[in-house]
């Protein structure tokens, strides 16, 4: 593994925008989730966060078989069936059409965030990646090499991870 900070202007600004879908997405989903009773779950990969389901902590909204089984690959999360239950089918179409409607159309995409970095979703995929921001430093630890063009400057381990302890990650 390799270390780069970055403060360059485009790095700090794509942070700040991810960050602010970030706390839209967070928003929008709590508003969406406590229709139902219930409370978001999320799922996220490299390059993008998305609303997954909601997870019912007390009561189920409706009657429990219009919703699929929470497991716990699924975050304990629940969501429309596809198909409606044997004789529920109008119950079935208000919560799909319900859920629809409502449901957060916003996605965080961060790939915006990783090019301004000059790095590449693919090659990180391959590489892995880990980053933070602390202060007005984004901090990389990856295996990629980003393009020096973005203003990327290798540091060692040892200020990573005193910035990490910093930034209290």
């Amino acid at each position: 593994m390799s270390f780069y900070k970055f403060n360059t202007a485009a790095v700090l600004a794509a942070w700040d925008e991810v960050e602010k879908q970030e706390k839209e997405l967070r928003q929008q989903s709590k508003t969406f989730a406590a229709l139902f009773g219930a409370v978001p779950v999320f799922n996220s990969d490299l390059t993008r966060s998305y609303l997954y389901g909601v997870r019912f902590e007390k009561s189920i909204y409706a009657d429990p078989s219009l919703w699929t089984k929470p497991t716990e690959q699924s975050g304990f999360s629940s969501w429309p069936r596809a198909k409606a239950p044997k004789g529920m089918g109008e119950a079935h179409r208000a919560l799909v059409a319900l859920w629809r409607d409502k449901k957060p159309k916003i996605e965080v995409d961060r790939d915006t965030f990783l090019k301004s970095a000059g790095l590449d979703w693919g090659m990180l995929f391959m590489t892995g990646c880990a980053y933070f921001r602390h202060g007005d430093t984004v901090y990389f630890s990856t295996g990629a090499k980003p393009d020096p063009a973005a203003g990327g400057i290798e540091i060692l381990g040892s200020e990573y991870q005193q910035a990490k302890t910093a930034a209290g990650n």
